[in-house]
């Protein structure tokens, strides 16, 4: 099970941020799973409970934004949004390329102390 290694990655990071802002808590962590990144949400739910554990994110809440996969048509430069993990083009029947749903990515976090709110604009 990868998730669990994702996971742990993921409670180092906010861990090393949030104390380096002087962050004494954190409450929740919002992250970007895309469909085609081959990471199950309920799998990296679990965890990260078991993961927090004794860290500064043991009552932290794990928030999953579960993000589709999108689709480039390289003839005729269509984006599609489909729920599959492969498709063709809607418009032209060619194979499309994937270009996006495969986020795993950090979006931000929520805590206390002075500077306690660090979000990722993309």
């Amino acid at each position: 099970m990868h998730e669990l290694s994702l996971i742990s990655a993921l409670v180092e990071e906010v861990s090393r941020d949030a104390q380096e802002r002087g962050v004494s808590r954190i409450t929740t962590v919002n992250l970007a799973v895309g469909k085609r990144a081959h990471a199950l949400p309920h799998a990296l739910l679990f965890c990260f409970d078991l993961i927090k554990q004794d860290t500064i994110l043991a009552d932290a809440q794990l928030i999953i934004e579960v993000v589709p996969p999108v689709f480039y048509c390289e003839r005729c430069g269509l984006n599609e949004v489909h729920d599959k993990l492969w498709a063709n083009c809607a418009h032209c029947g060619l194979p499309t390329v994937p270009a996006g749903g495969m986020e795993l990515e950090i979006r931000g976090y929520e805590g206390d102390g002075p500077d306690a709110r660090k979000e990722n604009k993309n």
